[in-house]
């Protein structure tokens, strides 16, 4: 039986069985299996999924590509690195006046909104100009903002400041100087979009995964319980022994960590994932997973539980019991896996 394994942030592996998944019989007539590839968000996009026996081949490939172009269309709604995204146009002019936007940046926004009230302020889409001045726009670093440019820039973070009217569709930021970015969730969107095609075309098992962050599944591989998910060190101190095996069925898991995308500066890591309480790089976790009923929702989950760290995170999951945590942290300079509300996990 072959075996594909995928890496994940954070350096986790998803193990994707390829070969027959369920006992059948010689003539036993068995799923339609299809495995196509995508690159959007510069990031590649994997599609799994089985079809009816009958089903022509080209057909499912059609609906593969139907849902990829969901994510190259919501991609170019909500993207700020494409000039003519409504984002950007949202970053040019909704300090000046209320911009009118398409229904699906206006979606996002409001989730975003829901999110931020949900981890008090924690998920906040207006870090932009914390993860700008960090040189993660730049891809390098430079020199670390002292307190004072610090609270100067934490005056224009924050979802409480700016105004939605979803009935008009229009943002309006109050404060000069704020811009938005997706980067926390806009890809778990993009999944969702995918996953909603994918149904809507009677695909009722498959597999999408966003590059290294993001899995969303639907239902769950023939006889089988579930996709297997091999979780890993972020930092690969124990080889390739997986610290935990996770299976997910009709959900979606995120995780979140600092192990790919940091700056140094002063010979100083830093890490991509900033906590806009402080305006400073998150520390106190080491890698983020969450599970949630979407992709959208554990996008944004991860991120803020590596923010929130431990403790935080059992305060939300035990108001949230759909969620579900599996930190990493370190102790004695060892890392330590923490579970919260997990049921399907072994180590």
């Amino acid at each position: 039986m072959k075996t594909c394994h995928i890496g994940f942030c954070g350096r986790l592996c998803l193990i994707c069985l390829m070969a027959p998944l369920f006992s059948a019989s010689a003539t036993e007539a068995k799923p339609l299996l299809r495995v196509m590839q995508h690159v959007a968000m510069n990031t590649d996009v994997e599609l799994v999924m089985y079809g009816e026996p009958d089903m022509d081949p080209e057909a499912l490939v059609e609906i593969g590509r139907e849902a990829f172009a969901a994510i190259d269309a919501l991609e170019a709604k909500i993207s700020r690195w494409k000039a003519d995204s409504y984002t950007a146009l949202v970053n040019r002019e909704a300090s000046k006046r209320p911009v009118v936007v398409a229904k699906e940046l206006m979606d996002i926004l409001l989730e975003s909104r829901r999110f931020y009230e949900a981890t008090d302020g924690v998920f906040d889409v207006t870090v932009g100009p914390l993860l700008e001045r960090w040189g993660f726009y730049a891809k390098h670093g430079g020199v670390a903002p002292d307190r004072e440019e610090l609270a100067r820039l934490k005056e224009r973070i924050g979802f409480n400041h700016v105004t939605l009217n979803p009935a008009e569709r229009t943002v309006f930021f109050n404060k000069p100087g704020m811009h938005i970015d997706f980067g926390g969730i806009g890809k778990g969107l993009a999944l969702d979009h995918a996953a909603a095609v994918l149904r809507a075309n009677g695909i009722k098992s498959a597999r999408i995964n966003f590059g290294a962050s993001t899995i969303r599944a639907i239902g769950v591989p023939p006889g089988k319980t579930g996709w297997t998910v091999d979780m890993r060190s972020p930092y690969n101190k124990r080889g390739d022994v997986p610290i935990a095996t996770i299976v997910i069925g009709d959900e979606s898991l995120s995780t979140s960590g600092d192990s790919e995308r940091y700056v140094e500066i002063d010979g100083q890591r830093f890490g991509h994932i900033i906590d806009p309480r402080t305006g400073m790089p998150a520390e106190e976790v080491l890698s983020a997973t969450a599970i949630a009923p979407t992709a959208m929702e554990s996008d944004a989950l991860s991120t803020s539980f590596y923010i929130m760290g431990v403790e935080g995170v059992r305060k939300y999951c035990e108001s949230h019991h759909d969620a579900r945590a599996m930190l990493v942290v370190e102790k004695d300079d060892a890392p330590e896996t923490v579970f919260i509300n997990f049921n399907h996990t072994k180590q």
